[in-house]
């Protein structure tokens, strides 16, 4: 069963032709005011745009002004200034400058829609004359005009166009001049700040599970590590337990030699990662070792000396030495353990 929301005097709608009711009175009556709320709706208040120069104030010379021709709209009504009108300016104080006033008012008391000049306070800081907008009148301002102490002219340098101002004018440039938006932005911002929340529980959440895993891999890491130091314990002592005096005479041969008196000791690091220790015998420029270190592609390392032939006297005793070449080679195998050899 269909059901009407609501009573007559609680609504209104129109327009609708009147009928005579049974005691002959017209039973649709609207007021005024009931088209201006209407019009208000969708048409908002200031000057129409086009041409541009409605209700423009222009300086005509002296103390002078025109306001040109036009339509305004205030609260969902309307005014039609139909051809140009000049006025005069009050005469300016002596010492002071004040500022006036052009403005459109709607006076629901006194029924009527006019432009009025009103003339400001003289002051050294002069203040705009005040707009009165309460539920009977309402006020837009069309021009502010600066007059100086003791003026005797106004320029158009000198007066402000205050129609484009939407806070004190505007132009009626659409139907509908603005929308209340305070409910649906009240529904976004509920809706953001429950998507803030959820962001935020998942970030709390993947931060936690990231946490989880940096340290589960910090504890992997740290076992991992502790099973190479082992390992390194191990491989040490088997170095040790390998040393053999041939492989302690292979470097100890050379880096003895390099300390005897006479010789010294160069060493070139060369472009190709290898090395290359070069003993020498300085009073004689004679190379009397060398020592070649190279890191080959599979990991092993080969070290490889050349004692060359040299005969030494002290005092009564003279020395020869005999030549011959060493090589030394590391091998780090796949299982962990370490060969060495001296070939």
């Amino acid at each position: 069963m269909a059901q009407i929301i609501g009573t007559d005097e609680e609504m209104l709608y129109f327009p609708y032709n009147s009928e005579i009711n049974e005691l002959g009175e017209r039973d649709r009556l609207y007021d005024a005011q009931d088209w201006r709320d209407n019009f208000a709706l969708f048409i908002g208040n200031g000057v129409f745009p086009n041409p541009s120069n409605q209700l423009r104030v222009e300086a005509v010379g002296g103390m002078v002004l025109k306001l040109r021709a036009g339509n305004g709209w205030i609260d969902g009504g309307s005014f039609v200034l139909r051809r140009d009108f000049e006025f005069a300016v009050e005469p300016a104080h002596l010492t002071l400058p004040r500022r006036d006033v052009v403005i459109l008012r709607h006076d629901v008391i006194a029924r009527s829609t006019l432009p009025i000049y009103i003339a400001g306070v003289p002051s050294i800081s002069p203040q705009v004359p005040a707009l009165v907008r309460t539920d009977d009148t309402y006020d837009i301002r069309l021009c502010e005009i600066s007059v100086g102490a003791n003026a005797q002219s106004i320029t158009q340098s000198s007066m402000l166009d205050t129609r484009p101002n939407d806070a004190v004018c505007g132009f009626v440039t659409g139907l509908v001049h603005n929308v209340d938006t305070t409910e649906l932005f009240e529904q976004y911002w509920a809706f953001l700040q429950e998507q803030i929340a959820l962001w935020e529980q998942r970030h709390d959440e993947q931060a936690d599970d990231w946490q989880g895993q940096m340290n589960q891999q910090q504890s992997d890491f740290d076992d991992k590590m502790d099973v190479l130091r082992e390992k390194y314990y191990e491989i040490m002592l088997q170095l040790q337990a390998m040393e053999t005096q041939t492989f302690s005479l292979f470097n100890h041969a050379f880096d003895d030699i390099s300390v005897q008196r006479g010789c010294n000791r160069l060493t070139e690091f060369r472009p190709d990662g290898s090395i290359l220790e070069t003993i020498r015998v300085v009073a004689e420029d004679f190379v009397l070792a060398t020592r070649e270190t190279t890191f080959s592609h599979d990991g092993s390392i080969l070290e490889t000396i050349n004692f060359n032939p040299w005969e030494r006297t002290e005092g009564a005793v003279t020395t020869n030495s005999i030549s011959f070449t060493m090589a030394h080679v590391t091998i780090f195998n796949a299982d962990g353990t370490i060969l060495q050899e001296v070939r």
